[in-house]
């Protein structure tokens, strides 16, 4: 079932050290996002029949603003991991 603004599905993907994003650009189309862990992919796609370039847009501002706190995140958690290790020698 989709939303009213034509979202549709859901999928957890657990990425491991094989993991990888990557970007497909297009000159007349939405970007397609892609995310790979090992034999497993998630894509994202743009509803570009319901969505204003201006809702792309927003999306993909709301994405990065995402991926940017989990980012300071990940490196959060690295930092710890490398101090820990650093006390224990």
């Amino acid at each position: 079932m989709s939303s009213p603004g034509g979202s549709f599905s859901g999928a957890h993907l657990h990425v491991g050290a094989d993991g990888r994003a990557y970007t497909s650009t297009y000159p007349d189309t939405a970007p397609i996002l892609t995310i790979d862990a090992g034999e497993s992919s998630l894509t994202i796609f743009l509803a570009s029949e319901r969505a204003t370039p201006a809702e792309r847009l927003a999306f993909a501002y709301s994405l990065a603003a995402a991926v940017t706190s989990f980012t300071a995140e990940c490196e959060r958690l690295h930092q710890a991991a490398q101090q820990d290790t650093s006390s224990a020698a």
